[in-house]
């Protein structure tokens, strides 16, 4: 089962030496190697991780699970009004989004998505 992380340093010198370090342990002691995808990124960069893009100051979502989260809650108005559903239940299907948006940084996408004033 492949597993995925990141792993945040402060210097490029510090990532070459950890990334040698976890080559080292995972050849000696579990006999695997990292795949050819692994790679070093400047932290302004940032990098796009399950879901989120990540970088030295905040985690965002990304643009494609915007797009997902918008189209899902104008369906769910759509379906309120046409008494489909209750507002209970979208608000009970949407609880995990909000979960999982909570912990980037968007107030500003939550205000526009939930009219916050």
């Amino acid at each position: 089962m492949p597993t995925h992380f990141i792993l945040m340093v402060s210097s490029k010198e510090e990532a070459k030496k950890c990334l040698s370090c976890i080559k080292e342990f995972l050849s000696c002691k579990l006999g695997l190697s990292l795949n050819k995808k692994t790679q070093i990124f400047k932290s302004k960069q940032g990098v796009n991780f399950c879901g989120y893009k990540i970088n030295e100051n905040r985690l965002k979502l990304r643009d494609k699970g915007k797009r997902k989260l918008k189209k899902k809650i104008k369906k769910l108005k759509y379906l309120v009004k046409l008494g489909e559903i209750s507002s209970v239940e979208a608000k009970k299907y949407l609880a995990g989004h909000i979960g999982y948006i909570k912990i980037a940084n968007t107030w500003n996408l939550e205000n526009k998505l939930f009219y916050r004033n």
